[in-house]
């Protein structure tokens, strides 16, 4: 079938094109061959059809998977009992379940190895991202051990990240016939495309490949999941000297599991979730391999693991680590859109609808953290209509500064549209700083990561504390989470921004409860703190200079292109030493803080450069962010 708008003809023109210029002579006209056989291999690749879901696929090559099975028991987990409690609490009439937040990215890991560990039937997996490496190895490891004790294991990636080389997915397909995995809404049959398939997708697949399945779930037995921001790359479990990902998941046990797993359901059985098996190139190296080739693991690599593999055995991973505490919330719901979102069916967009209804009911406060300070035209408004009935209510944002930034381009449309955030919106902005002073309260074992960072990356040992500080991983915040008015608290995969709104499919969890919320709020409001963050706040004011720049600004910012004007209405400031903290807006604020510019602590002002030039030139992609 030739592609979706693209009718037939079109592969018929490509090769009559290319038969035409077999006559062609000289150097002018090969070089038009040259391009006119590009064109035509681009129209021709443009013609293929997307993959589909096939069945028969999935059955026929199970026979061919490895089938052993170990006898081993499940470990014991403290979860699994909660679980039991909790569908209790349901039977009685209650709505209490049970919940932990997963702060740091070691802890994140522990409880996903722990709860493959303990799973007795089924364990279903879905993310965004599998990047391969040594971590996204050792989890994959865990699954196929679980495989073998005759758990079912079914795991759900987007396509849009290849997850691995076609003999590394051919391995990964051949582990265990207990073992099923899927890419959803491919863009080709094969996973490794190359250069032409690129062009493909972005000139004739650009609306299939920029609806992406954005949804992160880890399900055990259908009783306990996981939901939050992580991905499965090293950088999400603090496993990375150069740079980490600040995340945030969000462990439950009790009925809203079930709805979790319908979640996972829509999509697994959706005709976008296509079969390893099924792309050519994973079916090529799939009949390459033997059976029994062992882990994926390098044995070179467990020591980065070594410590998590004794832990996750312990029955209560809360009895071990503080910040893995369990609490019992009054009630918990789990939000998801479903696949329908992709064909523009509003009625089950319905992350999107409990957002705004939360907001609307708000009356006090909303603190959230998001790595992307961009919204669609619907949030901005209805921040705006919030201010209006209540000039007291206040939001607090915890998002990047560019220095802590893994996306520039995004950071720049945000930058573009501060005013509009700061004045319109009424949103004091906190832009983290890429080493906070609390970072060892981010990392676990911090300081083994600084250490390994000095060795691999041959720096001299420095007494200087800062300097050492500096030496280890960048951190930027990839959690998305909300409080409001310390009541309703919600984590997830929702970034706010209008991508996640429109062209994404997200999920999250909403927890009912008085002290979680406040807990979450209260970590939302640590990154805020002076050490930790610079505060966005109005810029210093020059009579008539300020407000002729304002005029022009407002001008320039209101254009899609050439935003070429260099004052904005904010900038970035830190607190003095020995002064007192003061909300941005405060009339004093001027006196207690320095004005560190935009773009503090940036080092390489390419990145700079290519900010402004995005903010310049690139304001029309902001309903793509």
């Amino acid at each position: 079938m030739p592609h979706a708008g693209h009718p037939p003809f079109l592969c018929f023109v490509s090769l009559l094109i290319r038969t035409r210029i077999q006559d062609s002579y000289g150097r002018g006209k090969k070089i038009l061959k040259g391009l006119l056989i590009f064109g035509g291999i681009v129209l021709w690749t443009g013609c293929s059809s997307l993959p589909e879901r096939n069945l028969e696929n999935a059955f026929k090559y199970q026979r061919l998977k490895r089938a052993d099975i170990v006898l081993a028991e499940p470990i014991e987990s403290e979860y699994q009992t909660l679980a039991s409690k909790a569908l209790e609490n349901k039977t009685a009439g209650s709505s209490a379940q049970y919940v932990s937040i997963l702060e740091l990215g070691d802890d994140a890991l522990l409880a996903r190895i722990h709860l493959i560990r303990a799973a007795q039937k089924s364990i279903d997996l879905q993310t965004f991202l599998w990047k391969d490496g040594p971590t996204s190895r050792f989890v994959f490891d865990e699954l196929v051990k679980a495989a073998e004790r005759g758990v079912l294991v079914r795991i759900l990636i987007d396509a849009l990240n290849r997850p691995g080389t076609p003999e590394q997915l051919a391995r990964m397909a051949r582990a265990h016939r207990n073992v099923e995995i899927c890419l959803y809404k491919p863009l080709s049959d094969l996973v490794q495309q190359g250069r032409f398939g690129c062009w493909d997708n972005v000139l004739f697949k650009a609306k299939h490949m920029n609806r992406r399945m954005h949804n992160k779930l880890l399900l055990i037995d259908g009783r306990i999941g996981i939901a939050g921001g992580r991905n499965y790359e090293g950088k999400y479990y603090d496993r990375d000297t150069d740079f980490l990902f600040r995340d945030r998941d969000v462990i439950v046990a009790g009925p809203a599991v079930l709805d979790m797993l319908d979640s996972f359901e829509l999509f697994w059985q959706d005709k976008n979730a296509v079969f390893l098996t099924q792309f050519l190139d994973v079916k090529t190296e799939f009949y390459r391999l033997d059976n029994g080739l062992g882990p994926l693991s390098d044995p070179g690599d467990y020591w980065m693991f070594e410590e998590i593999d004794k832990l996750a055995n312990e029955p209560a991973l809360s009895a071990l680590r503080k910040t893995m505490a369990i609490y019992e919330a009054d009630q918990v719901r789990f939000i998801y859109d479903t696949p329908r979102k992709f064909s523009g069916n509003t009625e089950r967009m319905d992350f999107d609808d409990w957002f705004k209804a939360i907001l609307e009911k708000a009356e006090n406060r909303l603190v959230y953290q998001t790595p992307y300070l961009i919204y669609n035209r619907e949030i901005r408004n209805v921040f705006k209509a919030i201010r209006q009935a209540n000039p007291k209510f206040r939001i607090v944002a915890s998002s990047n500064s560019l220095a802590a930034a893994d996306h520039a381009p995004v950071y720049a449309l945000s930058f573009k549209h501060r005013k509009e955030l700061y004045k319109k919106s009424g949103i004091d902005i906190y832009e983290a700083k890429p080493y906070p002073e609390d970072q060892a309260s981010y990392i676990h074992g911090l300081d083994a990561l600084v250490a390994r960072a000095i060795r691999e990356n041959d720096i001299e040992n420095s007494t200087d504390s800062t300097d050492l500080r500096r030496a280890g991983p960048r951190l930027c915040i990839h959690a998305k989470s909300f409080v409001v008015d310390r009541r309703v608290a919600m984590i997830g995969s929702h970034n706010f921004d209008p991508r996640s709104s429109t062209l994404n499919t997200e999920c999250g969890v909403f927890i009912f409860d008085d002290e979680v919320a406040g807990l979450l709020e209260d970590l939302i409001l640590n990154a805020c703190e002076p050490q930790n963050a610079w505060v966005v706040s109005r810029g210093p004011i020059t009579p008539v200079v300020s407000h002729f720049s304002g005029m022009i600004g407002a001008i320039s910012t209101a254009l899609p292109v050439f935003d070429i004007w260099p004052y904005r209405y904010t900038s970035n400031y830190e607190l003095k030493d020995g002064a007192v903290p003061l909300l941005p807006r405060n009339p004093d604020f001027q006196e207690n803080y320095i004005d560190v510019g935009y773009f503090p602590e940036v080092p390489d002002s390419s990145t700079v450069i290519g900010t402004r030039l995005m903010k310049a030139f690139g304001g029309w992609a902001r309903p793509m962010m």
